[in-house]
């Protein structure tokens, strides 16, 4: 599908700086005049009588500018204009509008409006349309059409904590997008300037997330001119070297109009292909002949996500479909589509495994199919496993609307000599419960000093890998994919300009309240497999979203439960069924009892976690038995839940880490760290709030006051003396319950031991 512009040039008599005061005359009574008066010493006026006094206002140099207000230290250091030709981060008009920090007004009132999409669109064009040149003058002086690309990226304008060097606020881009499933409509927040997927009206429900693409003229450069995100290599831990690597740069935004390059008139709009091959590629497994096609074999183009049509948006909005719940049966002409499992292809967690590269990992296929269509739900069985293994049988599939393709531009106009067109990468992923903690930022905490060295090293298997840091091409076996083995670098995370020095942090910032598209805050492949997986043509690894779960429930289930072997930014499950097959280690990064449905009646998977029960005078702690726990069904009744865990920030996430490795090394007589997480069961963990009486309490009989947000947890050991309730919960008994006051920031905590009459403090580490 083609978007088309929304300004094509039949249709503007006017230049762009008409649709920028028109932006200006709305806002300017809103709080913004007297703000960007304020801010540059008198200098930048918004509201100027016409649009030619506008341009001139917007021009002038202001040498006072004053960036310690909120949302304005962080502005380049060298903007000294409302507008920089070429440079939206020099742009303090830009700055003000588009970043999230601004908003409030220099006597800290709440500012009246906010931006569209569109507005911030059209104030990037006007910027590069006074840095116009012709398209022959710029491929001569990059170097030849060779060096050249009329690129696609996700961009986001981010405070500098979240910037490619952390210098200043600035645009980052990437050549991979990701926008995210959902039950209901894209909710854009102005004052936030993004997206976010709490629905306020239903706390079951998750808003689709969408990834806003723009074109641009790029300039292939190594790594050692470019301004790109560092990582580290995760065998070494050291920094990877990059110098010699080629990046696709952005330079010069490409826009409708006769503003954006000399002597042309553009229409600039957008295609994109979409795809869901996860079923197809099961029954190409499974040698069915001929090659099933069309849905659910295939899910397309606008079943996944299309452009938006509404104005506001501007143009390159993809926005995933909104579908009545995450994951549906798989029917074809009224009769459910169905695969044939065999004993030796159920795995241990309870789902089909093919154990092969380009195929889903773990197919759910615990509905079989009967005669005439019935269904019966393997679940029910108190040993599920047992029930898969007992004859051949034919499984129901079902289908989610995930996918992954591409978004190439559609430029009409372009003279003679115009360089190659290079696609964005498009993912339309699952959900994601945490959009508020980022996984860069879990993955460079991970390796850092802030871990205390009691730690470090024993909280994950490998450390947590954000999809930003893999260097590998998008999927190559796409029907008609425009991708090349060559084209590794589609991940990374790029900004405008040559680097100045080495990178350097920011000093923390306020989390904005949006979700980011851009891939640093999506899973790697080495991470759980929530947002992308790999496959391999020839020799070439490429990602592959295919690779993952069908649906994906079934694999965002066992990645929750894997959390500590595969790390991300993702749900942590344990708490919830105490006892996960395969290779765990406990609780990593606990949810709290109102995350997990343990208090409240809004768990976040729809799978309440465990509860103290009297059997016959005895304390059993009652949970839910793992095998028989079924996130497809849980999708198919809308169960999953963000409004619990979405709002939790990176430090907020790495807090509980480390309390919970407090907590756990206590329990491991400062010994083995891993043994204790896989004989303790945290049972209860709950943030307390400030003046807590039974805290204070605490505090005083052990002597010690906690410095740092402090958590409650309540442990208990985990028993082998296992009774199955029915097929769906289990029971052990409760034993060993010691209590805990903890923070993340304070090396003793306060204990109460099994049968101790008072808290006492103790050194974690």
């Amino acid at each position: 599908m083609t978007t088309a512009p929304f300004y094509p040039e039949a249709q503007r008599p006017m230049p762009l700086i008409n649709d920028v005061k028109a932006l200006c005359d709305r806002l300017s009574p809103l709080g913004w005049r007297d703000l960007l008066l304020h801010v540059s010493g008198g200098v930048v006026d918004i509201a100027q009588k016409t649009p030619a006094a506008l341009k001139q206002a917007l021009s002038r140099t202001a040498n006072a500018i004053v960036r310690d207000l909120p949302g304005f230290e962080d502005f380049s250091a060298d903007g000294q204009r409302a507008i920089t030709p070429g440079n939206p981060a020099q742009s303090l008009l830009y700055h003000a509008l588009a970043s999230p920090l601004v908003v409030r007004d220099h006597q800290g009132k709440l500012l009246g409006g906010f931006p569209t999409p569109l507005e911030l669109e059209t104030l990037e064009n006007f910027i590069f349309s006074l840095s116009a040149d012709s398209l022959s003058n710029f491929i001569t002086a990059n170097g030849g059409s060779a060096n050249v690309a009329m690129a696609v990226y996700c961009c986001e304008y981010r405070p500098a904590a979240d910037t490619v060097d952390g210098r200043h606020a600035d645009l980052v881009f990437s050549r991979t997008g990701v926008a995210r499933v959902g039950t209901a409509r894209a909710k854009y927040l102005p004052e936030s300037r993004g997206y976010w997927p709490e629905d306020a009206d239903n706390p079951s429900g998750i808003r689709v997330a969408p990834a806003k693409f723009s074109a641009w003229l790029a300039v292939k450069k190594k790594g050692a001119a470019s301004r790109v995100s560092p990582f580290l290599d995760n065998d070494t831990g050291e920094p990877a070297d990059e110098s010699q690597r080629d990046f696709w740069i952005p330079i010069h935004k490409i826009f409708s109009g006769a503003e954006c390059f000399t002597g042309a008139t553009l229409s600039v709009g957008f295609t994109r292909r979409l795809l869901n091959l996860k079923i197809q590629k099961i029954h190409e497994f499974l040698g069915t002949s001929p090659k099933p096609s069309g849905f659910p074999y295939t899910i397309e183009d606008a079943l996944i996500a299309d452009f938006s049509e509404d104005p506001q948006d501007g143009s390159g909005c993809l926005i995933p479909t909104v579908h009545p719940s995450l994951v549906a049966p798989a029917m074809k002409d009224g009769a459910p589509v169905t695969y044939r499992v065999t004993a030796g292809r159920v795995d241990d967690f309870a789902a089909f495994a093919p154990g092969q590269r380009g195929v889903p990992e773990y197919v759910h296929a615990r509905t079989k199919v009967g005669a005439g269509g019935s269904l019966e739900d393997l679940n029910d069985a108190v040993d599920v496993i047992k029930a898969m293994k007992t004859g051949p049988y034919q499984a129901l599939h079902y289908v989610d609307f995930t996918g992954e393709g591409w978004v190439m531009p559609d430029i009409a106009g372009l003279p003679a000599g115009a360089p190659k067109a290079l696609p964005a990468y498009a993912l339309i992923s699952a959900p994601d419960f945490f959009p508020a903690s980022g996984q860069f930022e879990l993955s460079e905490w991970s390796r850092s000093s802030a871990i205390p060295a009691a730690f470090r090293n024993k909280i994950w298997n490998i450390p947590p890998t954000p999809l930003s840091e893999i260097r590998l091409p998008a999927n190559l076996k796409l029907p008609g994919t425009p991708f090349t083995a060559a084209d590794n670098a589609i991940t990374a995370m790029v900004s405008i300009g040559a680097p100045v020095g080495t990178a350097m942090p920011w000093p923390t910032q306020p989390d904005p309240l949006r979700a980011t598209a851009l891939p640093d805050d999506a899973a790697g492949v080495f991470a759980p497999g929530w947002d992308v997986g790999m496959d391999k043509k020839g020799t070439q690894d490429h990602l592959a979203a295919y690779a993952l779960g069908s649906p994906f429930p079934e694999d965002a289930k066992l990645c929750a439960a894997l959390s500590t072997f595969w790390p991300a930014v993702a749900p942590d499950v344990f708490r919830t069924f105490v006892r996960v097959p395969g290779r765990t280690e406990g609780t990593i990064a606990p949810l709290t009892d109102a995350e997990i449905g343990q208090t409240g009646t809004l768990p976040w998977d729809g799978v309440p976690g465990p509860r103290v029960v009297d059997v016959g005078g005895q304390q059993m702690v009652e949970y839910p038995a793992f095998l028989n726990a079924d996130y497809v069904r849980m999708s198919l009744q809308n169960r999953f839940s963000v409004r619990q865990t979405a709002r939790l920030t990176a430090e907020d996430y790495q807090r509980r880490i480390l309390a919970a490795c407090r907590v756990f090394n206590v329990l491991a007589n400062l010994g083995d760290l891993t043994a204790a997480r896989n004989s303790w069961l945290m049972l209860s963990f709950i943030e307390i709030e400030g003046g807590n009486v039974a805290l204070q309490h605490a505090q005083t009989e052990a002597g010690h006051i906690l410095t740092g947000p402090v958590f409650g947890v309540r442990m208990c050991r985990i028993s082998t003396q296992r009774v199955r309730v029915d097929a769906r919960m289990e029971r052990m008994p409760l034993q060993g319950l010691t209590d805990f006051y903890v923070s993340a920031s304070d090396v003793l905590l306060l204990q109460k031991a099994p049968g101790a009459l008072r808290f006492t403090r103790t050194r974690s580490e």
